[in-house]
């Protein structure tokens, strides 16, 4: 495994973040808690940027451009929040500098993009994983398990849907040229989900049929149809100029689940799934649960003492490809 004997002297991963976006102000607060990582240092763009970084994290080592954080000595890793359409940019400079990278989703937008940022990181002997905070979740790691053990028998229909109001004109999700859209922000949770907890990944879908309502060059919310080549239909919807929802239905042979919340974010107070079946209904409940800590946890214990990363690269490549052919069935 890769040296890091700060990083083992300490205890904890050193970690350093590339941007000051919103999703930082959520993550920072995890390290307080966490047994094994910790953001040392804060990038930014420009020295405006710093300032307003100082402001809100007095405490942590301000960096005035993103390579500054990349040539850190102190620093064993890289978190990058960056708007998606600069991961790959930043991802491929920071692998290359010899540093761990804990990626936001999309973490590219392209697969080949997603296929070399593995070779670099294999080639560097250092871990990139995509930042899947949610499979972390003990709700998530239970419904995984319900499925995989055959708990509802063959997969009949997935429904899910995920939007929210996003009423800020000046956020990245609404700019093509970063990577905006609800494809990539949030249909990209259905795509993870589908791979992750229900085993079903790009090269068993068959067809798509794919609607979006474009707004300012990108897709402000889409719906599409996937059918696996086991006939499992699946209906997804995203989206960014909608009524915030977030709830999936499971239909198997043996049985039904529905839940109301996937997306748990660490201040929820309760997490829940149904389970239908011929027994009747079983409601499971879930203690409040931190899953971004779990998630950082993951990521510094596979860095410091050099295991696999806990989301695959494969499953990077496998999301993002199949991201393309609802894209492309999109714009058809």
């Amino acid at each position: 495994p890769k040296d890091l004997c700060g990083g083992f002297m300490s205890g904890k991963l050193r970690i350093g973040a590339l941007g000051n976006s919103k999703i930082l102000r959520r993550f920072i607060q995890v390290p307080e808690t966490s047994a094994f990582g910790q953001i040392d240092a804060i990038a930014t763009r420009s020295k405006e940027s710093a300032a307003v970084a100082k402001e809100n994290y007095p405490d942590r080592e301000i960096l005035i451009g993103y390579e500054a954080a990349l040539v850190h000595q102190d620093l064993d890793a890289i978190y990058i929040c960056l708007p998606a359409g600069l991961h790959f940019e930043w991802a491929k400079k920071a692998l290359e500098a010899g540093k761990h990278i804990l990626i936001e989703k999309p973490a590219v937008l392209l697969a080949n993009e997603a296929r070399i940022l593995n070779e670099i990181a294999t080639a560097n002997n250092v871990l990139m994983m995509e930042a899947w905070w949610y499979r972390f979740h003990p709700l998530v790691q239970s419904l995984r398990q319900l499925i995989h053990s055959g708990g509802l028998g063959d997969i009949k229909h997935i429904s899910s849907s995920f939007s929210y109001i996003n009423s800020d004109p000046m956020d990245s999700r609404w700019n093509p040229d970063l990577g905006g859209g609800a494809l990539y922000d949030m249909f990209s949770y259905h795509v993870d989900f589908l791979n992750y907890v229900m085993g079903i990944r790009n090269q068993d879908i068959d067809l798509i049929q794919a609607f979006a309502r474009m707004k300012h060059g990108v897709d402000a919310s889409i719906a599409a149809e996937l059918i696996t080549q086991n006939g499992v239909v699946c209906n997804f919807m995203a989206g960014l100029d909608r009524p915030s929802l977030c709830k999936t239905f499971i239909l198997g042979e043996k049985g039904s689940l529905e839940i109301p919340h996937l997306r748990i974010m660490p201040e929820f107070k309760e997490a829940s799934y149904t389970h239908f079946s011929n027994l009747g209904m079983q409601t499971m409940e879930f203690s409040p649960s931190n899953a971004y800590g779990l998630m950082l946890d993951a990521f510094a214990l596979a860095c410091l003492e050099g295991r696999a990363s806990p989301v695959k690269a494969q499953d990077t490549i496998v999301n993002t490809e199949l991201l393309e052919r609802i894209k492309a069935a999109r714009d058809e």
